[in-house]
């Protein structure tokens, strides 16, 4: 029972801090950000451009796509011993690089010209070792930049807002916000082991109700980013279900036993883990 106990109350412990840490991101002002862009990494303005909504389509993946093509099409014509396609992939990839390089006004200096000079000439010479040498520099040069860059790109472009969701919570008839929601179920789910340390079953066991009916609210969400059709494991799956069940039927059971409760609640917080640490990140970049 302790270790269910210390467990619920460092859960609470990080949703005090959780509510915090959302309170002061909710009081930042625009010309805050704005003046922190460079140090934090944020996206530059002028490639929202290059993305939806602002543009039909994810503009500047495609090009990004269609300078990856010819620049790994270098060293497959090489080992074809193509050589006269090996020209035709440097020049279609330096063309490219050049066009993306204009783009993004912010990023100009992330698409150095000398390397790909560089490459250009080693290739004139045939040495293939000059050739593998500054091939490598300039594919350092697009780690860098995407090392520094993509995931941020990809959290702001391709994932949802989490702050813009909505859920219908079975207990209070409202529609909340999804972080308000997720601090309601997380108030139930430490309400259990807290009221269970309480001596206090009846509570314990209305909060494993609250939890239950919010879980399955918290289900259909999934449905925001993923395919409805789709089979979705892990967090939300019958066999989360199937563990959650099972603590009802031990809290139906007086004595409660403690050992049973503490098995029961590893098991759940692991899945819910895995959850987490695909979606906090891009859910965190939003604030």
């Amino acid at each position: 029972m302790k270790r269910v106990v210390s467990l619920s109350i460092a859960t609470l412990t990080i949703l005090v801090i959780a509510i915090a840490f959302t309170s002061a991101q909710e009081q930042k002002t625009v010309s805050s950000e704005q003046a922190h862009e460079k140090p934090t990494g944020t996206m530059p303005s002028s490639l929202d451009a290059f993305y939806p909504p602002k543009a039909k389509q994810p503009i500047y993946l495609f090009k990004m796509l269609q300078l990856a093509n010819p620049f790994a099409g270098i060293v497959i014509d090489l080992s074809e011993q193509d050589f006269q396609n090996v020209q035709a992939d440097f020049k279609m990839f330096q063309s490219r690089y050049e066009e993306i390089s204009k783009l993004v006004p912010e990023w100009e200096k992330e698409y150095p010209m000398d390397p790909v000079v560089e490459l250009g000439q080693a290739l004139g010479t045939g040495d293939q070792g000059k050739v593998m040498a500054t091939y490598e520099k300039v594919g350092k040069v697009c780690h860098d930049c995407h090392l520094a860059n993509m995931v941020k790109a990809q959290h702001k472009y391709h994932w949802k807002n989490v702050l813009a969701m909505k859920v219908k919570d079975p207990l209070t008839n409202q529609e909340l916000g999804y972080v308000q929601f997720k601090h309601y179920m997380d108030g139930n789910w430490v309400g259990i082991g807290l009221d269970l340390r309480q001596g206090q079953l009846e509570n314990a066991q209305k909060h494993f109700q609250g939890f239950k009916v919010r879980f399955q609210a918290l289900k259909g969400t999934c449905s925001n980013c993923h395919d409805p059709k789709a089979e979705i494991k892990y967090y939300v799956d019958e066999n989360v279900e199937a563990l959650i069940d099972k603590i009802g039927q031990v809290l139906s059971e007086p004595p409660v036993d403690p050992k049973g409760v503490q098995a029961l609640f590893q098991q759940i917080g692991r899945q819910c883990f895995k959850c987490h640490l695909v979606h906090l990140p891009a859910a965190y970049s939003k604030y």
